[in-house]
């Protein structure tokens, strides 16, 4: 999990949400990067760009969600 102490400028994140797969009941987990544009530790927020759209505002409890290792992968 991702802080905004230790989160810097440049840094890539992931995010896993749920996703429907087409016309189905059926959904499955996606992987989205979010990139780290710019840290205000005292307002408690950042600029980031998720998944290559526009940057804009999240907040600390967004931050929380996020993972520092890509899910999925093993080291």
């Amino acid at each position: 999990m991702a802080s905004i102490k230790r989160v810097t400028v440049g840094q890539t994140l992931y995010t896993v949400t749920r996703q429907k797969m087409g016309n189905t009941a059926m959904s499955h987990s996606v992987t989205h990067t979010v990139t780290v544009i710019e840290v205000d530790p005292e307002s408690r927020f950042v600029i980031a760009s998720w998944n290559g759209n526009t940057a804009r505002r999240y907040r600390e409890r967004d931050v929380a969600r996020w993972k520092v290792n890509k899910p999925g992968s093993r080291k």
